[in-house]
């Protein structure tokens, strides 16, 4: 929401940090999804 009502404003510096904290969110749920299949799915990857 902050960046759709930024972007009406043109705030270009906002928009940027809105975008770059979305990817660093995602980039910290992917590795806490990836270190509780580790330990919840053991098996996995083992052949």
């Amino acid at each position: 929401m902050m960046i759709m009502v930024a972007s009406k404003f043109q705030l270009t510096d906002i928009v940027i940090m809105g975008i770059i904290l979305i990817g660093i969110i995602g980039f910290g749920i992917d590795m806490l999804m990836r270190r509780a299949e580790r330990v919840l799915v053991p098996w996995k990857g083992r052949s």
